[in-house]
């Protein structure tokens, strides 16, 4: 089957192959009526612009890509900042371009991710933030263009996996609260669509279940990583669940709203309750006089996956999941307590 050219798009929408290009391209000269129009026809004709039609001086630049989904107003953990440089230093090394991406579920709906990585040139990509429900994630699997993905479980030829060992991490986490002689401790959780959280809420039931603690389902929070939200469910936790001596944070920005939380019934933290955070963001060493969390390093991550990219363009291979380290850093927020 012949492969659909800009002319035929542009013929089938009755539109200039100028403006076809600039529609593409986000320009805001391009009505949206028209931009639909023409997102209909690329999808229909299931077109796709060709990485050396972009090159320059007939050389094919090659370009790999951070493509972030769903990234927030505020993104206080430093871990996209952290991916770039550890990725663009690997494009430096390799005379790659970089450019930086970002996506959601409406965008993903609008244009799948081959056209998106050919109408933008991609030789490879690294993608943080997707979610089991988004619909780039099953698109992945399938992959024809070579992609690292954070904190996903995702196998197929052109795919590689890179994470820490979030289960164990967590467990780590949690039996640390446990070895300071807290039994009843809380989650506060992601987003119950992220692949992320479910290990990470594994490594806290298992953690549990091996010291024959009791999980209550009513304790375990989903906070969507936002620092307001954890804040409303730590103080509807506080209020049904006097019991409750310590929490297990499924991030540290989370782990702040716990902490004002706590601040705003008059408690202390680590006098009264103490908290476990995940991540280690900038903020950490400084909140409440230092906040103990696991530790994993963006950098690394941006890095590895730049290699591991690079390594499957470059020799064609498949890569193997990407197990990055972490560390559990003791600070300030936990306390040990006579065991009852």
């Amino acid at each position: 089957m012949k492969k659909a050219s800009i002319r035929d798009v542009a013929k089938e929408a009755g539109v200039s192959i100028t403006t076809v290009s600039r529609a593409l391209n986000g320009y805001n000269d391009v009505s949206e009526a028209t931009k639909l129009k023409i997102q209909q026809v690329v999808e229909r004709l299931n077109y796709a612009p060709d990485s050396n039609a972009r090159s320059l001086g007939g050389k094919a630049t090659k370009v790999l890509a951070l493509l972030v989904s769903g990234l927030q107003q505020k993104e206080e953990s430093g871990f996209v900042f952290g991916m770039i440089s550890g990725l663009y230093q690997v494009t430096l090394k390799n005379d790659y371009e970089f450019i930086l991406l970002t996506t959601n579920g409406a965008k993903q709906r609008q244009m799948n991710y081959l056209q998106l990585c050919r109408l933008k040139g991609i030789e490879g990509v690294m993608i943080s933030g997707i979610r089991m429900d988004d619909p780039y994630y099953t698109e992945l699997a399938k992959s024809e263009i070579p992609c690292v993905v954070v904190d996903a479980d995702l196998h197929g030829k052109n795919v590689c996996s890179l994470s820490i060992n979030n289960e164990k991490a967590s467990y780590e986490a949690v039996e640390y609260l446990i070895n300071h002689g807290h039994k009843e401790i809380a989650m506060i959780n992601g987003s119950a669509s992220a692949a992320v959280c479910k290990e990470r809420l594994g490594g806290y039931e298992k953690a549990m279940l091996e010291h024959k603690l009791h999980i209550n389902q009513d304790c375990i929070r989903y906070c969507d990583f936002e620092e307001e939200v954890a804040y409303d469910e730590t103080l509807d936790i506080l209020e049904k669940h006097p019991e409750i001596t310590a929490f297990f944070c499924a991030s540290d920005v989370m782990a702040i709203g716990v902490i004002n939380a706590i601040h705003y019934i008059g408690k202390k933290v680590p006098d009264d309750f103490s908290i476990v955070g995940f991540d280690d963001i900038p903020a950490a060493k400084y909140v409440n006089g230092g906040l103990t969390t696991i530790c994993q390093e963006p950098y690394v991550m941006g890095e590895k996956g730049g290699e591991a990219l690079v390594t499957m363009i470059e020799e064609q291979k498949e890569a193997a999941h990407i197990d990055i380290p972490y560390t559990l850093v003791e600070r300030q927020t936990v306390k040990s307590i006579n065991n009852k």
